[in-house]
């Protein structure tokens, strides 16, 4: 609590950290840590390294928040990127597929990942677009359904990368196959 709001990482008042701080950093060192510092000259050296340890982290996370100018440039074009995914107007897009007939489809991972993409794709449900290579839908091609299509596809693979993988049952049964060997059936586990 003290170390996060020196860096401002959490926003409380830091008089009220300090005394938090040392009500409870003092009174369980008081308690736990010194009695222990005593026993071996071991547990000295490493309390020691590691008071330094955060004092040194300290003052590089409050040196090193800000960005480089690399940083604030390449943050800057990707603002600009997004503003024209959500913005572009109809006849600019339309110059840009006519030029290049993949672009809709080449941008279309850019507009997942900065989170513009039902804006991007409803912006060109009303224009011509052949079908990708990929798409293999069951009727004439359209832009709506291929809209629909990658919605859903994506909420069904956010749902699947976010839940937890399910716990096996105790125990091995079946005759799998490890190496050369088999591992028989319902004995113990592995």
């Amino acid at each position: 609590m003290l170390i996060g709001s020196i860096i401002d990482a959490i926003k409380i008042p830091k008089i009220f950290a300090i005394i938090w701080g040392v009500m409870f950093g003092l009174g369980a060192s008081g308690a736990l840590v010194f009695p222990a510092l005593d026993q071996s000259e071991i547990y000295l050296i490493t309390y020691v390294i590691g008071i330094i340890s955060i004092a040194l982290l300290t003052l590089f996370a409050k040196i090193m928040t800000k960005r480089t100018s690399f940083g604030n440039e390449m943050l800057g074009k990707i603002g600009g990127f997004k503003r024209f995914l959500e913005t572009a107007e109809k006849p600019q897009l339309e110059a840009l597929v006519n030029e290049n007939p993949e672009y809709f489809y080449n941008i279309l991972p850019y507009t997942y990942a900065l989170g513009v993409s039902e804006v991007w794709m409803n912006q060109f449900e009303t224009m011509a677009m052949q079908a990708p290579d990929w798409y293999d839908g069951h009727s004439t091609f359209s832009m709506h359904e291929f809209n629909h299509f990658m919605s859903d596809t994506m909420k069904s693979a956010q749902s699947a990368m976010s839940s937890s993988p399910s716990s096996s049952s105790g125990g091995s049964s079946g005759g799998g196959s490890s190496g050369g060997g088999s591992g028989g059936g319902g004995g113990g586990s592995w």
